[in-house]
Protein backbone atom coordinates (compact mmCIF):
# COMPACT_ATOMS: atom_id res chain seq x y z
CA UNK A 1 0.00 0.00 0.00
CA UNK A 2 2.78 2.44 0.90
CA UNK A 3 4.56 1.72 -2.37
CA UNK A 4 1.38 2.31 -4.33
CA UNK A 5 0.81 5.59 -2.52
CA UNK A 6 4.36 6.70 -3.30
CA UNK A 7 3.92 5.85 -6.97
CA UNK A 8 0.62 7.67 -7.18
CA UNK A 9 2.11 10.68 -5.45
CA UNK A 10 5.02 10.70 -7.87
CA UNK A 11 2.78 10.57 -10.91
CA UNK A 12 0.59 13.39 -9.58
CA UNK A 13 3.62 15.58 -8.87
CA UNK A 14 5.19 14.84 -12.22
CA UNK A 15 1.96 15.55 -14.03
CA UNK A 16 1.73 18.89 -12.26
CA UNK A 17 5.36 19.70 -13.03
CA UNK A 18 4.82 18.75 -16.65
CA UNK A 19 1.82 21.01 -16.89
CA UNK A 20 3.75 23.89 -15.37
CA UNK A 21 6.71 23.41 -17.67
CA UNK A 22 5.55 21.76 -20.88
CA UNK A 23 2.75 24.14 -21.77
CA UNK A 24 4.84 27.31 -22.10
CA UNK A 25 7.77 25.40 -23.57
CA UNK A 26 5.59 23.74 -26.17
CA UNK A 27 4.17 27.10 -27.11
CA UNK A 28 7.65 28.06 -28.22
CA UNK A 29 8.46 24.94 -30.24
CA UNK A 30 5.04 24.08 -31.66
CA UNK A 31 5.21 26.58 -34.53
CA UNK A 32 7.32 24.28 -36.66
CA UNK A 33 6.41 26.13 -39.84
CA UNK A 34 7.23 29.49 -38.29
CA UNK A 35 10.54 31.36 -37.88
CA UNK A 36 13.52 29.87 -36.00
CA UNK A 37 13.44 29.47 -32.23
CA UNK A 38 15.57 32.57 -31.66
CA UNK A 39 13.16 34.74 -33.62
CA UNK A 40 10.22 33.37 -31.65
CA UNK A 41 11.90 34.37 -28.40
CA UNK A 42 11.56 38.10 -29.12
CA UNK A 43 8.71 38.26 -26.61
CA UNK A 44 11.25 37.70 -23.84
CA UNK A 45 12.45 41.27 -23.38
CA UNK A 46 15.50 42.00 -21.30
CA UNK A 47 17.43 40.17 -18.66
CA UNK A 48 14.69 40.38 -16.04
CA UNK A 49 12.59 38.00 -18.10
CA UNK A 50 15.69 35.91 -18.86
CA UNK A 51 16.08 35.41 -15.10
CA UNK A 52 12.42 34.50 -14.73
CA UNK A 53 12.44 31.97 -17.58
CA UNK A 54 15.67 30.20 -16.58
CA UNK A 55 14.82 29.95 -12.89
CA UNK A 56 11.28 28.83 -13.75
CA UNK A 57 12.57 26.03 -15.96
CA UNK A 58 14.98 24.97 -13.22
CA UNK A 59 12.11 24.76 -10.71
CA UNK A 60 10.20 22.43 -13.03
CA UNK A 61 13.39 20.42 -13.61
CA UNK A 62 13.87 20.02 -9.86
CA UNK A 63 10.20 19.24 -9.12
CA UNK A 64 10.11 16.37 -11.59
CA UNK A 65 13.34 14.80 -10.38
CA UNK A 66 12.53 15.20 -6.69
CA UNK A 67 9.13 13.59 -7.25
CA UNK A 68 10.73 10.62 -8.97
CA UNK A 69 13.39 10.14 -6.29
CA UNK A 70 10.91 10.57 -3.47
CA UNK A 71 8.71 7.83 -4.89
CA UNK A 72 11.41 5.34 -5.85
CA UNK A 73 14.45 5.65 -3.55
CA UNK A 74 13.23 3.03 -1.06
CA UNK A 75 11.89 0.53 -3.60
CA UNK A 76 13.69 -2.74 -4.42
CA UNK A 77 16.29 -2.14 -7.15
CA UNK A 78 14.41 -3.95 -9.94
CA UNK A 79 11.15 -2.16 -9.22
CA UNK A 80 12.95 1.15 -8.80
CA UNK A 81 14.72 0.79 -12.14
CA UNK A 82 11.49 0.02 -13.99
CA UNK A 83 9.59 2.93 -12.49
CA UNK A 84 12.44 5.38 -13.01
CA UNK A 85 12.65 4.36 -16.66
CA UNK A 86 8.98 5.24 -17.14
CA UNK A 87 9.33 8.55 -15.33
CA UNK A 88 12.62 9.24 -17.10
CA UNK A 89 10.96 9.34 -20.51
CA UNK A 90 8.74 12.22 -19.38
CA UNK A 91 11.68 14.00 -17.77
CA UNK A 92 13.85 13.74 -20.90
CA UNK A 93 11.04 15.12 -23.05
CA UNK A 94 10.83 18.11 -20.73
CA UNK A 95 14.63 18.49 -20.69
CA UNK A 96 14.66 18.76 -24.48
CA UNK A 97 12.12 21.56 -24.42
CA UNK A 98 14.12 23.35 -21.74
CA UNK A 99 17.35 23.09 -23.72
CA UNK A 100 15.76 24.62 -26.81
CA UNK A 101 14.60 27.59 -24.75
CA UNK A 102 17.99 27.90 -23.06
CA UNK A 103 19.78 27.89 -26.41
CA UNK A 104 17.51 30.66 -27.66
CA UNK A 105 18.14 32.74 -24.55
CA UNK A 106 21.92 32.33 -24.86
CA UNK A 107 21.79 33.31 -28.52
CA UNK A 108 19.89 36.47 -27.64
CA UNK A 109 21.46 37.54 -24.34
CA UNK A 110 24.66 35.52 -23.97
CA UNK A 111 25.39 33.21 -21.04
CA UNK A 112 23.80 34.46 -17.79
CA UNK A 113 26.71 35.93 -15.84
CA UNK A 114 26.32 36.28 -12.09
CA UNK A 115 26.89 40.04 -12.15
CA UNK A 116 24.30 40.57 -14.89
CA UNK A 117 21.59 38.21 -13.62
CA UNK A 118 22.06 36.45 -10.27
CA UNK A 119 23.94 33.51 -8.80
CA UNK A 120 20.68 31.57 -8.70
CA UNK A 121 20.10 32.15 -12.41
CA UNK A 122 23.66 31.22 -13.37
CA UNK A 123 23.41 28.03 -11.30
CA UNK A 124 19.99 27.20 -12.77
CA UNK A 125 21.32 27.53 -16.32
CA UNK A 126 24.11 25.05 -15.59
CA UNK A 127 21.61 22.63 -14.03
CA UNK A 128 19.60 22.66 -17.26
CA UNK A 129 22.77 22.16 -19.31
CA UNK A 130 23.86 19.27 -17.07
CA UNK A 131 20.63 17.49 -17.95
CA UNK A 132 21.22 17.85 -21.71
CA UNK A 133 23.06 14.56 -22.10
CA UNK A 134 21.18 14.01 -25.36
CA UNK A 135 23.04 17.03 -26.82
CA UNK A 136 26.74 16.64 -26.07
CA UNK A 137 27.73 19.39 -28.50
CA UNK A 138 25.69 21.85 -26.47
CA UNK A 139 27.19 20.62 -23.20
CA UNK A 140 30.71 21.06 -24.59
CA UNK A 141 29.83 24.56 -25.72
CA UNK A 142 28.54 25.42 -22.25
CA UNK A 143 31.68 24.00 -20.63
CA UNK A 144 33.84 26.22 -22.85
CA UNK A 145 31.74 29.23 -21.86
CA UNK A 146 31.94 28.39 -18.15
CA UNK A 147 35.70 27.91 -17.87
CA UNK A 148 36.73 31.60 -18.12
CA UNK A 149 33.59 32.75 -16.29
CA UNK A 150 34.34 30.47 -13.33
CA UNK A 151 37.85 31.94 -13.10
CA UNK A 152 36.53 35.51 -13.15
CA UNK A 153 33.73 34.94 -10.62
CA UNK A 154 30.95 35.21 -13.21
CA UNK A 155 30.02 31.52 -12.80
CA UNK A 156 30.28 29.20 -9.81
CA UNK A 157 33.47 27.08 -10.02
CA UNK A 158 31.59 24.07 -8.62
CA UNK A 159 29.11 24.25 -11.51
CA UNK A 160 31.99 24.16 -13.98
CA UNK A 161 33.51 21.21 -12.08
CA UNK A 162 30.33 19.14 -12.25
CA UNK A 163 29.89 19.65 -15.99
CA UNK A 164 33.59 18.96 -16.56
CA UNK A 165 33.30 15.60 -14.77
CA UNK A 166 30.06 14.73 -16.52
CA UNK A 167 31.64 15.13 -19.94
CA UNK A 168 34.83 13.41 -18.82
CA UNK A 169 32.87 10.28 -17.89
CA UNK A 170 31.04 10.37 -21.24
CA UNK A 171 34.36 10.60 -23.08
CA UNK A 172 35.93 7.83 -21.00
CA UNK A 173 38.38 10.19 -19.28
CA UNK A 174 39.15 10.34 -15.53
CA UNK A 175 37.06 12.66 -13.40
CA UNK A 176 38.90 15.63 -11.97
CA UNK A 177 36.57 16.46 -9.08
CA UNK A 178 34.78 13.17 -8.33
CA UNK A 179 31.29 14.62 -8.79
CA UNK A 180 29.82 11.68 -10.68
CA UNK A 181 28.88 8.78 -8.39
CA UNK A 182 29.97 5.96 -10.67
CA UNK A 183 31.33 3.48 -8.10
CA UNK A 184 29.11 1.26 -5.93
CA UNK A 185 30.25 -0.99 -3.09
CA UNK A 186 27.79 -3.20 -1.22
CA UNK A 187 24.84 -0.95 -2.05
CA UNK A 188 26.55 2.29 -1.03
CA UNK A 189 28.19 4.97 -3.17
CA UNK A 190 31.97 5.04 -2.90
CA UNK A 191 34.80 7.25 -4.09
CA UNK A 192 34.92 6.87 -7.89
CA UNK A 193 37.73 4.73 -9.24
CA UNK A 194 38.02 6.78 -12.43
CA UNK A 195 39.87 9.70 -10.85
CA UNK A 196 42.61 11.95 -12.12
CA UNK A 197 45.42 12.03 -9.52
CA UNK A 198 43.32 10.59 -6.65
CA UNK A 199 45.68 11.87 -3.95
CA UNK A 200 44.83 15.47 -4.82
CA UNK A 201 41.05 14.99 -5.01
CA UNK A 202 40.05 16.71 -1.77
CA UNK A 203 42.26 19.69 -2.53
CA UNK A 204 40.77 20.12 -5.99
CA UNK A 205 37.25 19.85 -4.59
CA UNK A 206 37.93 22.45 -1.91
CA UNK A 207 39.45 24.80 -4.48
CA UNK A 208 36.17 24.94 -6.44
CA UNK A 209 33.89 25.03 -3.40
CA UNK A 210 32.79 21.39 -3.34
CA UNK A 211 32.13 19.59 -0.05
CA UNK A 212 34.38 16.76 1.22
CA UNK A 213 33.77 13.39 -0.42
CA UNK A 214 32.41 11.78 2.76
CA UNK A 215 29.58 14.33 2.87
CA UNK A 216 28.92 14.05 -0.87
CA UNK A 217 28.70 10.25 -0.81
CA UNK A 218 26.35 10.33 2.20
CA UNK A 219 24.06 12.65 0.25
CA UNK A 220 24.05 10.28 -2.73
CA UNK A 221 23.02 7.39 -0.48
CA UNK A 222 20.21 9.47 1.00
CA UNK A 223 18.94 10.79 -2.34
CA UNK A 224 19.14 7.68 -4.49
CA UNK A 225 18.90 4.80 -2.06
CA UNK A 226 20.95 1.64 -2.40
CA UNK A 227 23.07 1.67 -5.54
CA UNK A 228 23.51 -1.33 -7.80
CA UNK A 229 27.01 -2.51 -8.70
CA UNK A 230 27.68 -2.83 -12.42
CA UNK A 231 28.79 -6.26 -13.60
CA UNK A 232 32.52 -6.43 -14.27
Amino acid sequence: MKRMMRMMRMMRMMALAACLGVVPAQAVVAEEAGPPVVARMKGIAGRAEMIEVITGMAEVDRAMRVAMLDATSKLPSEQRTALQAQAGALIVAQDKLHVERLKALIAKHGWPKISETSQRTAMAAVTLANHAGFDLAFQRRVLALLEPLAKSGEARPEDYARLYDRLATVDGHPQRYGTQGTTCREGRYAIPTDLEAPQGLEGRRAAVGLQPMTEYLAELDKLYGACVSKPE
